[in-house]
């Protein structure tokens, strides 16, 4: 079990998780902090009784669906189920979780968060061929940067004139290869930027708080809040970070 974890606003600064009692925010957090590397904690209850919390905190975290449990686990093994939200550990570091069968009914949805209804079956080889291809193309755009030939796709070129913040154009490209290689079509990610560059100029936001690309586009996916079927693109004023949680539910 690591020493460090993090966490992601776009889950504990949502309404849902800071409406709850403090006691269960404080769980939650105990909880993630001795989750293993794959977000599975299998000593809840004692977790509880060191940081004085109730069993309807727990049973709050599970109705709430920030923790998932297993149909007819007998070990009261749960995991966090926006673990790959909050962590992204590297592969050195990384240890596979000991409850192997619980993992395997697990799948992964498109923005990172667990479930066991919907989406892919987890494959951590896919995440080590991930990582070696995205290290792959770093070191192909040094190479091609050196002789001053980096060659980006005429999409991204599209979709980079349009973002209103130019910084890192490497880094936002590979996001951007990494939600392409996720499912993501071109299009929507266009419209995603093309919707928040409208908003940035239609409120006149100040260049520091504007999001980099390569922040925008990342695992986190952020430029989701700017596809169509939302209600307002712009988040509440003084919410800066928090985005509509309902999709993660």
């Amino acid at each position: 079990m690591a020493n460090k974890r993090m966490f992601t606003l776009k889950v504990v600064d949502s309404d849902v998780f800071l409406e709850m009692p403090l006691s269960t925010q404080c769980l939650y957090f105990h909880l993630a902090m001795r989750a293993d590397d794959d977000g599975f904690v299998g000593n809840p209850m004692k977790i509880l009784r060191i940081t004085n919390a109730s069993k309807d905190d727990l049973k709050l975290l599970i109705a709430k669906r920030f923790l998932l449990t297993f149909p007819d686990d007998t070990e009261g093994v749960m995991v966090i189920k926006h673990w790959r939200m909050h962590n992204c550990i590297s592969q050195n570091r990384y240890h596979e979780t000991q409850y192997i069968d619980q993992k395997s009914q697990l799948r992964l949805r498109r923005n990172n968060t667990y479930s066991l209804t919907e989406g892919v079956p987890i494959d951590d080889r896919g995440l080590i061929e991930s990582q070696a291809e995205e290290k792959a193309i770093s070191v192909s755009e040094r190479k091609d940067s050196s002789k001053g030939k980096t060659e980006y796709s005429l999409q991204f070129k599209e979709m980079w004139e349009i973002y209103p913040k130019k910084r890192d154009k490497g880094q936002a490209y590979r996001q951007y290869q990494a939600r392409i290689k996720d499912g993501y079509t071109a299009e929507e990610i266009l419209m995603a930027v093309q919707n928040y560059a409208d908003e940035c100029r239609r409120t006149h936001r100040d260049e520091k708080y504007i999001k980099h690309a390569k922040t925008f586009l990342g695992a986190a996916t952020p430029f989701e809040d700017y596809l169509p079927g939302k209600n307002d693109y712009a988040p509440a004023q003084g919410n800066e970070g928090a985005a509509d949680f309902n999709k993660y539910l």
